[in-house]
């Protein structure tokens, strides 16, 4: 048999690998093609009839694909096995650019963004394919396993000598980084005993990818030791806390220095607002100076609010900051933060307006400002609720921000400022709600008597001399200092305008 025997005459140019599904195989002119049919057919039978000698073992497609190229990128499973099955098969021919089968069946997608199955990889492997190889963008073997999921695949690469520190030069990734990332513990503890190198970078990248306390704690054991200063950034820290990881306790017995990275300035907040108020408690007695300088970096300029992800605000948390070595710093730091996004997020929380009024009232015991879309999120979500009445019950204005807020409120929702209205003790609320319906036009001015009540003059009058005695400078002591007096509740709702009185 001459060497063009082996060629066929049929042009392959006229079909591609996706036409060799079964049925729609190519004309069976030579033995070349019946080769290739027989294989996408999966016609075992056939295939031992034609591969009568090793001198067919290495035929081509026209695109360079060996038969056992074929079998593996078309999942062709029958095929496949019986290939690997003759005992001199040659698993390691290359295609025209240079790939072997195992990188091949660790290429590309089968289809829709499909990975192949991952059994042509491992069979491949467990048969002794090369797994020295590189491919296009600096990948070995290992890191593509991992990348598509062969765990199977890549823990037989490792026991056959992969390079477990092999970095992937297109993501500058290493197999530890891949694992931990993907929270594959059995698979990081293969690599530490195969001689993996950790880094304080992948017990961090363990702590926010939410990896098992096992695996943090194997990490840290194997990076440091007793003799070992930790050095841990406060972020990672903190998320050890608000785990309530084994490794926190431990970590706080150890000598430790904390790095902080300022641009998450609203991420450190977040997090100890939800985490459990004992770990809380801790973190502040063992850091605090680090947590004061957090903090007091805010002043320099105003910090943008980092969602929570669906976690919850604790007001016990936030009283303990606040009643704290923390409270000069926190309450700077509260008000710079941007709060309309962090009331926000409660919103999308489900918070209801009287948990978040709740929080809002302690907010501004502690002299929290207001801005003006502050009050459009709440506005646009409750309307005229307690809030707003609580604001101007108060008197507390901000400048002109509330003001345009007032003056345009059907910008934002449904307009119920004139429940409002009824509080016209504040000036300024009466004119600018007077002037405003709810479609945004003009109300008749309302005659309100020149002389007030004997209750009401009363009332003011005792406020003003209550004020004074006391000295009192928040809403949160006028309330505490009232409470406290043996009155009845009547009087009490009276002169703090709870009780309308016209």
């Amino acid at each position: 048999m001459s060497s063009s025997d082996s060629d066929d005459s049929y042009s392959h140019d006229e079909y591609w690998l996706r036409d060799y599904e079964e049925g729609n195989g190519p004309p069976l002119i030579k033995k070349k093609s019946r080769l290739i049919s027989a294989v996408l057919h999966n016609q075992v039978e056939i295939l031992r009839d034609l591969l009568d000698s090793p001198k067919w073992y290495n035929v081509h497609d026209s695109w360079g694909y060996s038969l056992l190229q074929i079998a593996a990128r078309q999942e062709r499973y029958k095929s496949f096995k019986y290939l690997l099955s003759i005992p001199d098969f040659p698993f390691d021919i290359v295609t025209k650019q240079g790939t072997t089968a195992l990188g091949v069946a660790l290429d590309s997608y089968m289809y829709n963004d499909i990975w192949r199955e991952e059994y042509f990889t491992y069979e491949l492997i467990k048969k002794g394919a090369c797994i020295d190889e590189v491919y296009f963008q600096g990948e070995s073997p290992l890191a593509r396993a991992l990348e598509r999921h062969y765990y199977k695949s890549a823990r037989l690469l490792i026991r056959r000598g992969a390079d477990v520190n092999c970095v992937n030069s297109n993501r500058n990734e290493s197999p530890l980084d891949m694992t931990v990332n993907r929270n594959q513990i059995e698979l990081v503890m293969t690599l530490l005993a195969y001689g993996a190198q950790p880094t304080v970078y992948h017990f961090e990248r363990s702590v926010f990818y939410n990896g098992s306390f096992e695996e943090q704690e194997t990490l840290c054991l194997y990076i440091f030791d007793q003799y070992s200063n930790l050095e841990l950034r406060l972020d990672v820290l903190l998320k050890l806390a608000e785990a309530k990881s084994p490794l926190f306790y431990h970590i706080l017995k150890c000598p430790i220095k904390i790095t902080i990275h300022y641009e998450y300035l609203s991420l450190y907040f977040r997090i100890m607002c939800s985490m459990n108020i004992d770990c809380l408690r801790l973190v502040i007695q063992k850091f605090g100076h680090s947590i004061n300088e957090l903090f007091s970096r805010s002043v320099l300029s105003d910090t943008d609010y980092t969602g929570g992800d669906g976690k919850p605000i604790y007001l016990r948390n936030l009283n303990l900051m606040l009643q704290s070595e923390l409270k000069p710093t926190a309450i700077t730091f509260i008000n710079n933060v941007n709060r309309s996004e962090l009331f926000q997020d409660l919103i999308e929380l489900g918070y209801k307006e009287t948990a978040i009024t709740q929080l809002y009232c302690y907010l501004l015991s502690y002299g929290l400002n207001i801005g003006e879309l502050d009050l459009q999120i709440i506005y646009k979500k409750f309307g005229c609720c307690e809030l707003f009445k609580i604001l101007f019950t108060h008197g507390r204005t901000d400048g002109h921000s509330k003001n345009r807020f007032f003056q345009k409120p059907y910008n934002y929702c449904k307009n119920s400022i004139n429940e409002l209205r009824r509080y016209f003790f504040h000036p300024k609320l009466n004119e600018m709600s007077c002037h405003h319906d709810e479609t945004g036009g003009y109300l008749p001015e309302r005659d309100f008597q020149e002389m007030p009540r004997l209750t009401e003059l009363a009332r003011n009058i005792f406020r003003k001399f209550f004020i004074k005695k006391f000295k009192i400078k928040t809403c949160s002591e006028f309330y505490s200092r009232l409470n406290g007096l043996a009155i009845s509740n009547l009087y009490k709702k009276i002169i703090n305008y709870e009780t309308i009185l016209y």
